[in-house]
């Protein structure tokens, strides 16, 4: 048994290992195994940082200067079209991970060639399993990325209405931190500015950095423009002006102040001591509540059973109340236990509302579409229509993301209340995948829209009309044998020719805009439909998350009671000198699990006063 307990932060690992040892000794595997486990991801120390922002940004130009590798497209010409992910690996490496299919618990991988990473990035994607990519994994043997931290680099948004706005928020549910990227160009637009709200609702740790601060002289007006923007949303936000053409000369003449002067030191600088250091504090914190909650577990037991060996007349009374309690962890198990309740009528009323939300949002999204349609003459404005209405259906898809996420984490936290675990461990990570995202529809930018008449077609109907015109004015001549003057027969031909050709152009515009509404319907019913299926997929996987995270964690309940019954059951058919043996090493685990519990306590404390560098 360990004589030793370390209380500091740093020894945490030291710590879980001593209560390893304690439970390996009394024969508790499954705790020492959780604990492993816990002790598995604390010293992977992972660190996600994403990078999102607006097209043309310098978003790859920034992810490319920090890692000081050509791993995402500049020119201006190209654009990123899936997200890209720079880690660490001892030899340059690439992979593919594909979209979360609806009967996996984990997305599929292929290991790619370096070379074939451009097929899948520069857009158009000439991939032939493009379509699949949700992400592109790019291993480098960068020093930055050896603690465990990882950066990933997105296509441009354009707003919420962008057809990557929505691959970008499923990319987010993964971010330990968020860099919100907007040059130097102008202020914060009102499309980046509702972007940020969603972003900052799915992962609040965020720093804003301004590229191209060298191309524009008035940067400094706009960074306090953009501050002003953040602080009237009661946001104080590091920001970081940076140049990347600067960092790239000074790595390629090495020289430390040039480097300095492109901003991209204190940046990195930021990232590490501050970024990676909040993601390491939570992997402490969760490393204290799980090795709390095992010294618990073990303590319960070891307390049980030494108050039968202590007394044994007591023995019987405490059976029953170990009975009860097995009884009690088997029913977390059962379909009928409180927290299963909770999560299937929250599962039921989550894929309501959120489908609710997306019926309520296209029906106001086909209300308004109509209204413009019924203000214009679609042959004017339908080639710019197709852009517009996509980019209103792919916000109304990342506004219904957003809310998911959101209602997912609050069911979260109801479901740990009623199971009585802190929900942290489970919750703080669940994975979502990628809403669709939604282009312009071949058959909805080629639909069959009548044309405008031509001058010529408007000339043939006044002449028709007119010619109308003639021959009413000589019937009625006739009919009461009266002459008209010369110049009747020409003004009222005229008159019924102009009418004629004003009823026809109203009759043209109104087919026009039937046909119009028609498109539009069909095209968004499609989007609505595809957007509810990827919207209870994401449901149903983050019901099978929670399901299965906390059905972990009743087996684990059960097994800890039915071992502290089993202990008891031989504590009672001790004789004498066994009950003082067992008792006697019984108080010596205690009295380690007292030292042990005390320093938990002492690191914990000092986690919650910690403040970030």
């Amino acid at each position: 048994m360990p004589e030793a307990v370390p209380s500091t932060n740093d020894d945490l690992r030291a710590l879980a290992a001593s209560a390893q040892n304690v439970f390996a000794d009394v024969e508790r595997i499954d705790l020492a195994d959780r604990l492993h486990l816990a002790v598995e991801r604390h010293s992977a120390q992972r660190c996600t940082i994403v990078v999102v922002g607006e097209f043309k940004m310098g978003k790859s130009s920034l992810v490319n200067a920090i890692v000081n590798a050509p791993i995402s497209p500049t020119d201006d010409d190209v654009a990123t079209a899936k997200p890209v992910e720079v880690h660490y690996a001892d030899e340059p490496s690439a992979s593919v991970v594909y979209r979360l299919l609806e009967e996996q618990d984990q997305p599929r991988t292929r290991d790619i060639e370096i070379e074939e990473v451009e097929s899948y990035v520069l857009e158009p994607t000439t991939a032939p399993d493009s379509d699949e990519c949700a992400l592109v994994r790019i291993g480098l043997p960068r020093k930055l990325f050896a603690n465990g931290m990882s950066i990933i680099d997105t296509p441009g948004v354009g707003g919420l209405g962008s057809t990557h706005s929505a691959r970008t928020l499923g990319v987010l549910s993964m971010a330990d931190a968020v860099l919100f990227v907007s040059d130097a160009a102008q202020e914060l637009t009102a499309p980046e500015l509702e972007f940020f709200d969603l972003v900052r609702d799915i992962c609040p740790t965020i720093a804003m950095v301004m590229p191209k601060v060298d191309f524009y002289p008035h940067w400094r007006q706009i960074d306090e423009l953009n501050t002003g923007h953040l602080t009237r949303r009661g946001l104080e936000l590091p920001s970081f002006p940076v140049s990347s053409t600067l960092r790239q000369i000074a790595i390629a003449q090495n020289n430390a102040s040039l480097n300095e002067e492109s901003g991209y030191r204190e940046l990195i600088v930021h990232l590490r001591e501050s970024f990676q250091h909040e993601s390491q504090l939570r992997a402490r914190v969760e490393l204290c509540t799980i090795t709390r909650e095992t010294l618990g577990d073990l303590q319960s037991q070891l307390l049980s059973e030494k108050a039968i060996l202590d007394d044994p007349e007591l023995a019987n009374q405490r059976m029953n109340e170990l009975e009860q309690q097995c009884a009690e962890a088997e029913a977390l198990r059962g379909r009928a236990a409180r927290w299963q309740q909770t999560l299937a009528d929250g599962i039921a009323d989550l894929t309501s509302d959120i489908d609710h939300d997306l019926r309520a949002r296209f029906r106001d999204l086909i209300r308004d579409v109509e209204s413009r349609i019924d203000e214009h003459d679609p042959a004017r404005i339908w080639d710019d229509f197709a852009a517009t209405t996509t980019a209103e259906i792919n916000r109304a898809v990342s506004q219904n993301f957003g809310l998911l996420h959101q209602r997912s984490v609050e069911l979260g936290e109801q479901v740990a209340t009623h199971f009585g675990e802190d929900h942290a461990a489970i919750t703080g990570k669940l994975s979502m995948s990628s809403p669709g995202s939604f282009h312009s529809a071949p058959a909805y930018e080629d639909a069959a829209i009548s044309d405008r008449p031509s001058l010529m077609g408007s000339g043939v109907t006044a002449i028709r009309g007119s010619v109308g015109g003639f021959v009413m004015v000589g019937i009625i001549g006739s009919a009461v044998a009266i002459t008209p003057a010369a110049w009747v027969a020409p003004v009222v031909a005229a008159l019924i020719g102009r009418k004629t050709r004003k009823d026809e152009a109203k009759r043209a515009l109104e087919k026009r805009q039937r046909e119009a509404k028609q498109v539009i319907r069909k095209y968004i019913d499609e989007a609505q439909f595809v957007a509810a299926k990827d919207a209870r997929d994401s449901v149903r996987h983050i019901n099978r998350q929670l399901r299965e995270g906390y059905l972990e964690r009743a087996e684990e309940v059960k097994r800890s009671t039915n071992e502290t019954l089993a202990a008891a059951k031989t504590a009672m058919q001790a004789d004498a000198a066994e009950r003082k043996q067992r008792a006697a090493k019984i108080t010596t685990v205690l009295a380690q699990l007292d030292q042990l519990g005390a320093a938990v306590e002492t690191a914990a404390s000092d986690l919650r006063l910690q403040p970030a560098p």
